[in-house]
């Protein structure tokens, strides 16, 4: 995992989508979690991947995506907090 990577998404998901500091882990948790079941380490490559990794890892994509700044957005923002929010349901609390 590039941490680089991982303080850009942390701050995606804290400046952009107004989530908490104990939810980013959980948000992180799961994100490099579909990284690794598509066979990405949490970097560039993976921002790439969309729908060939799979429905929630085309959104995972996307946030690793949008915290790259690269182009090219096809999924819209309310399928973002969706998603995120059902993480957030369905996995406990990591914390930072």
């Amino acid at each position: 995992m590039n941490s680089l990577v991982d303080g850009k998404i942390k701050d995606l998901l804290r400046n952009w989508l107004h989530y908490k500091d104990t939810d980013c882990g959980t948000v992180l948790e799961q994100i490099n979690a579909l990284a690794r079941v598509a066979g990405h380490d949490l970097d560039e490559r993976f921002a790439n991947a969309g729908l060939g990794a799979g429905p929630e890892a085309r959104v995972a994509s996307r946030i690793v995506g949008r915290a790259l700044l690269e182009q090219g957005d096809e999924t819209p923002d309310y399928e973002i907090r969706t998603t995120l929010d059902m993480w957030l349901r369905r996995n406990r609390n990591k914390g930072r």
